[in-house]
């Protein structure tokens, strides 16, 4: 970190100590206080789980959990100050934290679970090794399913409405949003905005505009083709959609000011009546309604933007990642896996999880049967018909991870280049997407020849699907297929 960022997360920690947890009636004590401390970034979850910790604390075996809530933005520098200064909590989620799972489990963020029997039954389907495993052993379990695309559009009904436009019809098209940003600026008179977007979280804006780059036509993920196993972020489907968010600043029909605006800003000033849309991910009307459920009246969706009519929404998307982890510091290790295996593996906690309208359940039939709103269940609905899962070279070859603790994160990101566009910094958007490729590529290959020196059994050839197939679930078998 450097001392700006040591700075700033100290003073966000300390926040977070004095006003952030809640559920246990307190501020975290840090690990091996006579409570467990839990931190995370799941905000539209936060009642759930205050519920949850509240029946453990009464439980045979429980304790009182101490519980704080973070801004995923901020959350990735608390957890580095607090490991520089030995006060991880008990469990967190790993939000902010640019490393694999692999480069942070061997940098000795987390320790491995001792999850009941019947919690390992629960979700042995879906752990990885290279992604929840270790060395035969589990450090984390998805809770989500990987059916799912964070660039979603989401509107205000009303506004829509009062420019003659068809809620129940949102636009497909870049250019069928560009006219209906137009047209709700111009209907306003004045008085509100065609768009906001959290363009001061260039994380989550590398999160959407891969996403978005698929939907354009990309045949691969984060940036790397699957057949060919090359990175190729300057291929001309992540350009259209950097041209295309551009030509929304271009219009004028962006809020001034969204260029520094993180998620909670962005969406509180969408929800307050600023600007008719927002991309966001699946969990918007959770967190929204929560503080603001009168704006359940409002709440319109639409699918994820293609370029050109009559093109279908089409996503890949990597095996869920583990959510929670343990700290291997933890003096509260036994509550913690107890308090692990019996509420957050189960059929129950996967309704919780629909009903809060977060990320889809790893169950996803749980929707259906849930109390969300409607607009939720409509893009649950889309999720299940358009995302597929995607191949993930570490679960071809474990033997990735070490890769994964050799390489080194590359700047500016995707995320640093789309702000920048938006900006006006970048203005060779090419050029920049090229010198990513490039650089992504030769850090990689450096991180290949770091793991193999210390015997790691490796090559590019494994980030290479050659029977990779567009629409189609890339599946177990398949790795050994290719």
């Amino acid at each position: 970190m450097t001392r700006r960022g040591f700075l700033g997360a100290a003073g966000t920690l300390a926040a977070a100590a004095a006003t952030g947890a809640c559920g246990g009636g307190g501020a975290g004590t840090g690990a091996g206080g006579k409570s467990l401390t839990w931190w995370d970034h799941q905000k539209q979850l936060q009642k759930t789980k205050t519920d949850i910790f509240a029946k453990f604390a009464k439980s045979p075996g429980g304790v009182p959990v101490q519980y704080t809530n973070y801004n995923p933005a901020k959350m990735g520098q608390a957890l580095q100050l607090a490991k520089q200064s030995n006060q991880l909590p008990d469990i967190h989620s790993n939000a902010g934290l640019s490393l694999p799972a692999a480069a942070l489990v061997a940098a000795g963020w987390a320790q491995p679970l001792n999850l009941s029997d019947e919690a390992k039954a629960r979700v042995q389907d879906s752990l990885i090794d290279g992604v929840h495993v270790f060395d035969g052993k589990i450090y984390a379990f998805p809770v989500f399913s990987h059916q799912v695309y964070v660039a979603v559009q989401w509107f205000n009904t009303e506004m829509v409405q009062r420019a003659g436009l068809n809620p129940q019809a949102p636009p497909k098209t870049y250019d069928e949003f560009r006219a209906a940003a137009r047209a709700v600026q111009s209907a306003a008179g004045g008085d509100a905005y065609g768009w906001v977007w959290n363009i001061g979280m260039p994380d989550r804006l590398t999160e959407q505009v891969n996403n978005m780059a698929q939907a354009a036509g990309f045949a691969g993920g984060g940036g790397v083709r699957y057949e060919s196993g090359e990175f190729a972020f300057h291929d001309d489907a992540y350009l259209k959609v950097i041209e295309f968010l551009v030509s929304l600043r271009q219009d004028k029909v962006l809020v001034p000011g969204a260029n520094s605006w993180h998620d909670d800003v962005a969406r509180a000033r969408w929800t307050a009546g600023v600007a008719a849309y927002y991309f966001d991910g699946p969990w918007c009307p959770g967190v929204v309604l929560k503080d603001n459920p009168e704006f359940g009246k409002k709440l319109g969706v639409g699918p994820m933007l293609v370029p050109d009519a009559g093109t279908p929404v089409v996503t890949y998307h990597v095996p869920q990642p583990g959510d929670y982890w343990l700290s291997p510091t933890s003096k509260q290790a036994a509550a913690a896996n107890t308090l692990l295996s019996d509420y957050f593996t189960t059929e129950e906690y996967s309704r919780q999880v629909a009903g809060s309208m977060s990320q889809p359940p790893r169950d996803m039939s749980a929707v259906d049967q849930s109390e969300a709103h409607p607009a939720y269940k409509q893009l649950i609905g889309w999720f299940k018909e358009s995302v597929f899962l995607a191949p993930y070279p570490i679960a071809g070859n474990k033997d990735l991870q070490k890769v994964d603790i050799e390489a080194k994160p590359v700047r500016p990101t995707l995320g640093d280049i789309v702000q920048g566009a938006l900006t006006g910094d970048v203005t060779d958007v090419r050029a920049a997407l090229t010198k990513l490729s490039g650089d992504s590529a030769k850090q990689r290959d450096l991180a290949i020849a770091a793991a193999r020196s210390k015997g790691a059994q490796v090559s590019l050839d494994d980030y290479a699907f050659s029977n990779w197939q567009p629409r189609k679930d890339y599946l177990k078998p398949m790795y050994e297929q290719r």
